[in-house]
């Protein structure tokens, strides 16, 4: 198969600046000459994720990563390293080339490019069946525009679709387009019959449902729900199911995405926090209505994954709860996730058999307004979930206090904390239990639970001058990794005068020193820009990225070239040390006379020679060519 051309990875990485393959997926805040936000890898308080646009680089303290524009796509979206450069291609309009020429471009697709076409396609046919002059399109509208009350510019805006109960001509033309069977068989579309594959008798996962399109944040439809209608087949297998959603694959994970939020986060500044409704239909509803940073969990419950999600965006959140005993308790399940995630929560409680889509639909849109305007906080909705309307006992009342402990005591901030307890406190007064009497609980609390908190210390430092030279353990070959990095001038020189028997090979940075002065030796290095073409691990990527994001002489390394003398004289040294050590064992045992004792005797004293005189670098200082 085809690769992406080499010139063509350059270009891109050249011409489009990571802060605008970053900016969508995090918030981030100018900091000097770079810029920083919240790290999109972890869940944390304190932004330790770092912009360098001057470097094109990304450093993620809190995870340990760090890359360019494509390495970002690569850890945020779980892609290959092709897959990140097609849908950054497709994403910034670059043409993509290949070794085999432009005409190979549709042969060497990867399978996940591939599911994301015909998702496409398959959200147009949908679009068009629900659109099309025939009985069962004339049912689904009747159903969406008079039994669910939407209009079709609504439908139009969103691309709602119908399956219909036959759809092998999508199927049909799928094939004719050449896509893949493995692409066919895991889009998550159809049941493809083993051996030849005959539409006629393949099975689909949609039929007689109102469809509505899953979107990634970037707005690619990565799966589909299907919306039981009068329409479904009585024989089909998930008939009884009132809604389905796309299998897992390659291109959806459903606990990792959020309903809308590809609509939700052009709009956040506005309002500064996220609505949090149920169901997909209920975001349309919401959005149709004005509430335009409303999002749905995809899947029956939120994840930890969706609210670091959110948190990418915004530190508030508002969410609408059904009134019935299960909106309840998911409203309890969910207050210490978001509390964890570091989400300031408030919630809306809605009557029984309320929901925003019907409230909406049924004019009752002031009614739903004034319920957001008297959202409770999310202490307020705790203590009134947790402890009976009318006289609690003391053993109640103790209860409720514990579990408000066990929500609270995710949070990292103990001022949060605090403030929380505060307010649970006052709440609690009411049933003669002090804010002051309850904090010391929450301490006790917290001893005999034994819970500590391990902050990683990375988190909070600054990129300018972090990882200072004179506090960090490191080794000959990290040093001498990150003069070449930054000094490539000095990289022929070094190759002269260092043995390759130097260098520990058990040290990540080891091995890629070693593989560097290796190419070089070989003619075959093409520079740092190229240097990914030597990674083999996952770790080597942090670690020579990491080390490309460094600026030397915030690190104290302002002459190279006698940084690079210490580390060639303490690799010489070491070296020269185990040498000698294994020669003196192997003179130990030699019997005696021994004819070999004066050719050993002579390696002890080249070795010795070597410890006391190690080659050094003769050139002047050469101006930092950067990568």
């Amino acid at each position: 198969m085809p690769f992406i051309s080499r010139k063509c990875i350059e270009d891109i990485r050249r011409q489009l600046n990571i802060y605008d393959v970053v900016s969508p997926v995090v918030s981030l805040k100018r900091s000097g000459k770079n810029f920083v936000g919240l790290s999109p890898f972890t869940s944390e308080k304190t932004p330790s994720f770092y912009i360098l646009p001057d470097k094109n680089l990304f450093k993620c303290f809190s995870s340990g990563l760090a890359g360019d524009q494509f390495r970002f796509i690569e850890q945020t979206e779980k892609l290959t390293f092709n897959e990140a450069v097609e849908a950054i291609a497709n994403r910034y309009n670059f043409t993509l080339e290949y070794e085999g020429g432009i005409a190979a471009k549709r042969e060497s697709r990867s399978l996940r490019k591939e599911i994301l076409e015909i998702h496409e396609l398959a959200a147009d046919f949908f679009h068009r069946e629900f659109k099309a002059d025939s009985d069962e399109a004339n049912q689904i509208r009747q159903y969406w525009i008079e039994l669910r009350k939407f209009t079709m510019e609504i439908a139009a805006d969103f691309k709602i679709g119908y399956a219909p109960k036959a759809q092998t001509s999508l199927l049909k033309n799928l094939i004719k387009k050449g896509y893949s069977r493995d692409a066919l068989d895991k889009c998550g579309l159809f049941y493809l019959n083993p051996g030849k594959m005959n539409p006629e008798k393949c099975g689909f996962r949609f039929r007689g449902r109102l469809i509505v399109p899953i979107r990634d944040y970037q707005g690619q439809i990565i799966a589909f729900c299907g919306r039981q209608t009068g329409l479904t087949p009585t024989e089909d297998p998930s008939h009884k199911a009132k809604y389905i959603n796309s299998p897992q694959t390659p291109v959806f994970t459903k606990g990792n995405i959020v309903f809308g939020l590809d609509r939700a986060r052009h709009h956040i500044d506005e309002v500064k926090a996220f609505v949090l409704v149920e169901g997909q239909l209920d975001a349309v509803r919401c959005w149709h209505h004005g509430y335009k940073t409303t999002v749905a969990p995809q899947g029956t419950s939120i994840t930890n994954e969706q609210l670091r999600l959110l948190k990418r965006y915004a530190n508030r959140m508002d969410c609408v709860l059904d009134g019935d005993e299960a909106g309840q308790k998911a409203a309890i399940r969910l207050l210490p996730m978001t509390m964890a995630a570091g989400l300031e929560t408030r919630f809306l409680t809605l009557a029984p058999g309320e929901d925003p889509d019907t409230l909406l639909a049924g004019g009752k849109s002031d009614y739903f307004a004034q319920k957001m305007e008297s959202a409770q906080s999310a202490m307020q909705f705790a203590v009134s979930a947790l402890l009976p309307e009318e006289n609690p006992s003391a053993q109640e009342k103790a209860a409720a206090l514990e579990k408000i402990f066990e929500i609270v005591v995710q949070v990292d901030s103990e001022a949060a904390q605090q403030a929380y307890l505060m307010e649970a406190g006052t709440l609690l007064h009411l049933v003669d239990v002090d804010d002051r009497a309850a904090y010391q609980k929450f301490l006790q609390f917290k001893w005999q639970k034994k819970r500590t908190r391990s902050f990683q210390s990375s988190i909070g430092r600054r990129i300018e001058g972090e990882e200072k030279y004179s506090g960090r353990l490191t080794t000959s070959e990290y040093e001498l990794l990150l003069v070449a990095f930054h000094n490539q001038d000095l990289i022929q020189y070094i190759t002269e005068v260092i043995d390759s028997e130097w260098i520990d090979l058990n040290s990540i940075y080891g091995r890629l020193l070693s593989r560097i002065l290796a190419e070089y030796k070989e003619d075959l290095w093409e520079g740092i820009e190229k240097i990914d073409l030597l990674f083999e691990t996952e770790e080597e990527k942090n670690a020579a990225y990491s080390l490309m994001a460094l600026d030397p002489v915030e690190l104290g390394f302002e002459d190279p070239v006698d940084i690079a003398n210490r580390c060639l004289k303490s690799l010489a040294e070491k070296y020269a040390r185990r040498q000698s050590r294994k020669i003196e064992d192997q003179i130990a045992a030699l019997p005696t006379p021994s004819d070999e004792f004066p050719q050993l005797q002579k390696k002890i004293v080249l070795l010795r020679r070597l410890k006391n005189n190690p080659p050094q670098l003769t050139v002047s200082s050469p101006g930092n060519t950067g990568f």
